[in-house]
């Protein structure tokens, strides 16, 4: 019945038939009159969409052509229709299409003729269209960078914005989406008419091929009433109380999303993996001498020992390249195309002819026999001598001022000859393209951008299982940049410590990750990004500068930093943060395995790196691989990573999925959520929820059943500064045997399963492990309907409770909990001072020996300045929300003045890198109960987050409080 009425609602509303066509899918019905769209209708949501008009209008040299004025020949072929337009002399082209598996239609325009061979296009109007019905709001979507903070938030002359198109909302439940295919238009709304249109300011030959207007996408949808706010919480300030929901709805995210995904060229069948070798400073080794290449060699020995596929090439090779002839303003050119970026630039070094110097061949043969292929790194504008009529001039730099631009056709042909040639030459896997401006003189924007994006697409269609890993600036003009490319840029900006304000928090990788989180929530949902193109991040970039001592008559508290290319903190291995940064860089990125620093350069760290380490971080990269087409579904749940809040990823097909969530406080908060489709359920079921990570295994239960029910409410504890991975499963029906939940799962010292067994009516439950110290309710789930009249577990006789065929037991852990990220529970004293006392138990001292042990590192004093590494210190983290290192915080311990360190992510002083206060407590007394007391600045609600113990973790024991 609902079918029929949404096919009458069509039919009521159309021409007749003499003047009407009509193009479907199994997902569209889209219906034409003498001009145009008449309606659109998707057939899954029951949703259809009615036009009055469909117009069009174009600004070429002197002339203004708009089709309201005209009448067009319709012309109906398999797929498309087409109305041609003639007027000054021009023939326009409208062609309308739509794929198998889309849900929306397209329109594109070609100027098919025009009265000159050579003309400017000033402005295009691919889309005036007014609405049969009655618009109740609308939301404007574009290139907005909140990762760049306040000050570039909404745009600037470097970092410029620009809009996507708009979402048209008829009523509480249906929408219209209106985009075209770039990231420079400007929507323009007047109650039911809507003009959505550019201004390319683009010269054009007619002898390269007819000029096409960008594509137009226009779908309907029914909304789904969530919606996220318009803007992000800037990292990482203290929330409001409430978010707005002032911006997209979901089901608008979901249709623009897989719009992109619809035009995504050559898309990987699985998903990628790359190393990033600038992340350990890799530009510091000098591949020309034999030191240098066995030292890059361990790096690729690494690469392959983790599973890793691709590795970003790019050391110092000093007998091809010095940096005072870099043309570049970053000085980095001397490390581009393996090290012949200068020579290719100035055209003395030919990828078709001139042989490859013996420093390289040796480079790449050894990748080729460890299976990595290589990533060659360029720069495309830099001004290439080959041709001086592309080249411009930017007046607004201090030095080295000159560069090529991407408006040129010449160079956009030069490019992608020359990229091609050297690939075939080298047998590189693929390039990473950094130094890509857009905003040069000369030409308008548009045309640059128009000119890298053939670039990128031409390389795409030649070589589909290229990796491009986007850099600067592709990553600031949004999805339609991103099609041909593998990923834009990881981070959202550069990577090193100080190009993002970071979480308060004592290890890099979880700071890194939690960055990385926040601006694939920006990709995901404020840049629709497909998974498939969306960056992981795993680890993290090691500091590259030095603080210098200011200059005579300067500010004490002036920074001067200087870049470091001699060999800088090759140990630089976040030994205990690299596990949350690999599972946060899959939770949201999991087609993208982008890794960075690892342990390869320092000679200790790379004999010292573990096969145990090796095989978790190879085993969640084959998970990734084994799961992508749950990770293509991948969706973020609980809001944006923010300061006292968790955030997390679901990724959903059918009945089963995956559910991973992030806690970056260091106290402990629970997650929240509905097991809907809010979540990405759509298939009703009983539910299994077991634990993959921390606690393999590990299910977590339903009070008073287990098992869980479409619908429920799920309320779960996080620990702080903690990762946790679930797998979500239908729950069958028939039990062989009884289910036990909420059991930690295998103890970490006697490696034995929980299990339970049913002999008559007594209940025996073995090896049910737990925290130390915690409390527990331990559920089991009976095969039949038995009544239990005796009950005993891990030996003890229990009382316990009996429910159908749930039983559950109160569990209380012997010891005392001193928990990962364990809080110094504080009161408020005399003159605002806070105190607290605490135990440290005898076991975290002996954690910390282990570890030692496991992870025997010879440290130096410098060493000791990073607050990731030697990770057999105990740390007391003075946890506070936007710190600044010109707080002076006190601290007493048992009485005594206690010093705080000041941390910062970059190591070196640099006030925006500045994380919080620390203080070393390795040498506490163990099993003594100590007083703190602390003294703060004033501080703004919210912004004291406490006091906490890191570098420790939870350990699990099977023994019962007497």
């Amino acid at each position: 019945m609902a079918l029929a009425l949404f096919i009458l609602s069509i039919a009521l509303c159309s021409p007749s038939p003499a003047q009407n066509f009509e193009l479907s899918n199994n997902h569209v019905i889209v219906t034409f009159g003498p001009k145009g769209l008449k309606s659109i209708a998707d057939r899954s949501s029951n949703t259809v969409a009615h036009f009055k008009s469909d117009e069009f209008s174009f600004s070429v040299d002197q002339d203004e052509i708009d089709s309201s004025s005209l009448v067009p020949e319709v012309v109906r072929s398999a797929g498309q229709i087409t109305y041609i337009y003639k007027s000054h002399g021009y023939t326009f082209d409208v062609f309308y299409e739509i794929g198998a598996a889309w849900h929306f239609v397209t329109k594109q325009i070609r100027i098919a003729a025009a009265p000159r061979s050579n003309y400017l296009v000033h402005r295009v109007e691919p889309l005036r269209t007014t609405m049969q019905h009655r618009v109740v709001s609308a939301f404007t979507p574009g290139t907005y960078l909140p990762q760049f903070g306040a000050r570039q938030e909404h745009g600037s002359d470097e970092h410029p914005t620009h809009e996507f198109g708009t979402f048209l909302r008829f009523s509480q439940t249906q929408g219209l989406m209106l985009l075209i295919q770039n990231p420079f238009l400007t929507a323009k709304r007047t109650r039911e008419t809507v003009s959505l249109y550019y201004a390319p300011e683009m010269q054009w030959q007619s002898t390269w091929s007819p000029f096409l207007s960008d594509i137009a996408c226009i779908g309907t949808y029914k909304l789904s009433g969530n919606r996220i706010p318009a803007q992000m919480i800037l990292e990482w300030q203290v929330p409001p109380g409430a978010f707005p929901d002032d911006g997209a709805d979901r089901a608008e995210i979901e249709a623009f999303t897989d719009c992109v995904r619809q035009f995504l060229i050559h898309p990987p069948p699985k998903p990628i993996s790359v190393e990033i070798g600038w992340t350990l400073n890799d530009y510091q080794i000098d591949v020309a001498t034999e030191e240098g290449r066995a030292e890059y060699k361990r790096v690729l020995d690494t690469t392959a020992d983790l599973g890793i596929e691709a590795l970003l090439y790019a050391p110092a090779n000093y007998q091809l390249a010095q940096i005072d002839h870099d043309a570049d303003d970053w000085n980095w050119e001397h490390v581009l195309w393996l090290g012949l970026g200068q020579q290719i630039r100035e055209g003395k070094w030919n990828p078709e002819k001139s042989p490859l110097p013996a420093s390289v061949t040796e480079m790449l043969d050894y990748a080729k026999a460890k299976h990595v292929g290589l990533l060659a790194y360029v720069y495309p504008s830099l001004p290439f001598s080959q041709d001086s009529g592309w080249l411009v001039t930017d007046s607004r730099k201090s030095a080295k001022k000159s560069y090529a631009t991407l408006a040129s056709r010449d160079f956009q042909d030069f490019l992608i000859r020359e990229l091609q040639t050297f690939k075939r030459r080298t047998g590189v896997a693929g390039y990473s393209f950094d130094y890509a401006f857009l905003n040069l003189p000369g030409s308008s924007c548009y045309s640059q951008w128009w000119g890298w994006r053939r670039v990128l697409e031409a390389l795409r269609q030649s070589e589909p299982e290229m990796v491009i890993d986007g850099r600067q600036t592709y990553q600031m003009f949004g999805p339609w940049s991103w099609l041909a490319g593998s990923y834009p840029h990881p981070t959202g900006n550069d990577e090193q410590p100080e190009s993002f304000t970071p979480y308060p928090d004592l290890h890099f990788d979880r700071v890194s990750a939690d960055r990385a989180r926040f601006v694939n929530y920006w990709y995901r949902n404020y840049q629709f990004a497909p998974a498939e193109v969306i960056p992981g991040y795993i680890t993290h970039q090691t500091e590259r500068g030095i603080n210098l001592p200011s200059d005579a008559g300067s500010s004490a508290q002036a920074e001067r930093e200087r870049l470091v290319y001699t060999n800088y903190r090759a140990r630089d291995w976040d030994y205990l943060g690299y596990r949350y940064s690999e599972l946060a860089s899959i939770a949201t990125a999991g087609w993208n395995n982008v890794m960075d620093m690892i342990p390869a350069r320092d000679l200790a760290e790379f004999e010292q790196f573990s096969k145990d380490d090796k095989e978790w971080i190879r085993r969640w990269l084959e998970w990734a691989a084994a799961n992508k087409e749950y990770l293509r579904r991948t969706r973020t749940i609980l809001g944006q990573p923010a300061i006292n809040k968790v955030d997390g990823t679901s990724a959903i097909l059918g009945d089963r999925g995956f559910l991973f969530l992030f806690n970056p406080n260091y106290n402990q908060l629970t997650a929240d959520f509905r097991l809907d489709e809010t979540i990405g359920l759509n298939e009703a079921n009983n539910f299994l929820l077991r634990e993959i990570y921390p606690h393999e295994g590990k299910l977590v239960g339903k009070p008073g059943s287990g098992v869980w029910n479409y619908g429920d409410q799920i309320h779960l504890p996080l620990d702080g500064t903690s990762a946790t991975v679930f797998e979500l499963a239908p729950a069958g029906t028939a039990l062989k045997q009884p289910i036990v939940f909420g059991s930690n799962g295998t103890d970490s010292r006697a490696q034995q399963l929980v299990r339970a067994t049913l002999d008559d009516k007594a209940l025996d439950v073995e090896h049910v492990t737990g925290a130390f110290g915690t409390q527990e309710e331990i559920g089991v789930l009976l095969p039949n309907d038995v009544r239990v009249d005796k009950a005993t577990l891990n030996g003890k006789a229990m009382g316990f409770a009996q429910k159908g065929r749930y039983v559950t037991l109160q569990v209380q852990f012997a010891g005392e909990r001193f928990a990962h990220s364990e809080q110094v529970k504080l009161e408020t004293a005399e003159n605002r001072s806070l105190s607290g006392s605490f135990v440290v138990p005898g076991r975290m001292l002996q954690q910390l020996a282990a570890r030692k042990k496991k992870w025997p590192i010879p440290w130096t004093r410098e060493d000791y300045d990073t607050t990731w590494l030697v990770p057999e210190r105990l740390l007391l983290f003075v946890q506070i929300a936007e710190p600044k290192d010109t707080m002076e915080p006190l601290m007493t311990l048992d009485g005594q003045p206690l010093q705080l360190t000041k941390a910062y992510s970059s190591v070196r002083v640099h006030q925006a890198s500045f994380v919080g206060f620390y203080a070393d407590l390795t040498n506490i007394q163990a099993e003594v109960k100590h007083e703190i007391r602390l003294k703060l600045p004033p501080l703004t609600p919210g912004q004291f987050q406490g006091v906490f113990f890191d570098n420790v973790e939870t350990e699990d024991t099977q023994e019962l409080a007497p």
